[in-house]
């Protein structure tokens, strides 16, 4: 027998429009109140009542139109609890109203074995394509296995860039020491000779020559400046004791050998100036090499301080994407392992689907049945007439 009887609750009564349902078959549907039934005498005995196959089909039906979805609650209601007065009325009895309901009747039920012809193929087809579908996820699983190794491998190059290039800033940083301690050894000397040679020239040019001029106004100050100062770079003493004397006078005081005293002082002041100047214009070539080396050095220490710093970002950026990688390959893995269990839910859900698309169908041949039965009862042979006539006596003996 089919399972609509049993899958299916009746729906409760519920309320319904009349503008839902022809009118005639509303009206049919309303019946007069049953009156008791009379006590039976004591003597009579309760007899068995065979159930009335029309009726179990009917309960059939209608637990199928509760099943349905999509049509109006109201609707399903009316049609599917007054099946006794539109589908169990024979054709030939029925008029137009409740042809017209047979015929939504027909309409609901359709769509319900449309709905479950769609579940069973659903399912059919994802157990059919099962292997398929298997096959697509295990490569799922290599394919983010392979992305992580090569995920891995990136990392591994980056960490390498990153301890090469951790090495290249640490030995420019070195350069620039070297540059800068070289630049400050070699520029010292340099930078010596010009401040003497600018102390010189001063001393020369302002105070020399003022007092042998005769045009100081503090001749003995600017004296004794020029011999601390001739002193400083080492000028004969015996010179500079002449010299004092002989630059303290006026020039026109000044005898022939104080003369030829301040002659020396001034020969040898220029001597030291020029030795200087060879000094320093030998030394600017030199200097400048040493400035450059410390460019360069900078330069050097600019790149590499850079592709340290990028080196540092790659390694972040791929040890990022390693972890991305594993939590894709993470997802990949157990959605191969939910496979099984999703097989074996789909099973049992095609399973489902086919015994409920059975007794659909089981339910619609009864349907159909119903719906071209005529009041004309089909002549029976004669042994399955006397058969039938036979159960009779037997329930009217009981």
């Amino acid at each position: 027998g089919s399972s609509w009887s049993y899958k299916f609750r009746p729906c409760a009564p519920r309320a319904h429009s009349a503008a839902t349902l022809p009118f005639a078959f509303i009206a049919s549907t309303t019946m007069a109140p049953m009156k008791r039934p009379a006590a039976s005498s004591a003597s009579g005995a309760s007899k068995k009542v065979a159930k009335d196959p029309l009726a179990a089909k009917g309960d059939e039906i209608a637990a199928m139109l509760h099943a349905a979805e999509g049509f109006p609650e109201a609707v399903i209601h009316a049609i599917a609890t007054n099946l006794d007065k539109s589908l169990l009325i024979p054709k030939d009895q029925r008029h137009a109203f409740q042809e017209e309901v047979v015929g939504m009747i027909e309409q609901v039920l359709v769509s319900v074995e449309k709905v479950l012809q769609s579940k069973a193929g659903d399912a059919q087809a994802k157990v059919a394509g099962s292997d398929s579908e298997k096959s697509v996820r295990e490569q799922a699983v290599l394919a983010a296995e392979a992305v992580i190794a090569e995920k891995v491998a990136a990392v591994d190059a980056a960490k390498a860039a990153l301890n090469e290039a951790a090495g290249e800033d640490a030995a420019a940083k070195t350069g620039m020491e070297d540059a800068k301690a070289e630049q400050k050894t070699g520029d010292a000397g340099y930078v010596e000779a010009a401040g003497k040679k600018s102390t010189l020239e001063a001393m020369f040019t302002n105070e020399y020559e003022t007092v042998k001029q005769g045009t100081s106004s503090t001749v003995k100050k600017s004296v004794q400046a020029v011999v601390r100062i001739c002193k400083q770079f080492g000028f004969e003493p015996q010179l500079l004791v002449s010299a004092e004397p002989a630059l303290s006078k006026p020039p026109a005081e000044r005898g022939s050998f104080d003369n030829l005293v301040l002659q020396q002082l001034e020969d040898q002041i220029k001597s030291v100036l020029q030795q200087l100047g060879e000094t320093l214009s030998n030394g600017e070539a030199d200097k400048a090499a040493r400035a450059g080396k410390v460019e360069s050095a900078a330069a050097r220490l600019a790149a590499a301080d850079e592709r340290f710093k990028a080196c540092k970002v790659e390694v972040a950026t791929t040890s990022s994407a390693v972890k991305e990688a594993e939590s894709q390959c993470m997802a990949a893995r157990k959605k191969l392992k939910d496979f099984g269990p999703e097989l074996e839910l789909t099973t049992s859900e095609l399973e489902t689907a086919n015994v409920e698309l059975r007794d659909c169908d089981a339910v619609l041949a009864s349907f159909r049945e119903l719906q071209e039965r005529t009041s004309v009862a089909p002549i029976a042979a004669p042994a399955v007439a006397a058969e039938l006539e036979g159960e009779a006596r037997a329930v009217a003996a009981e």
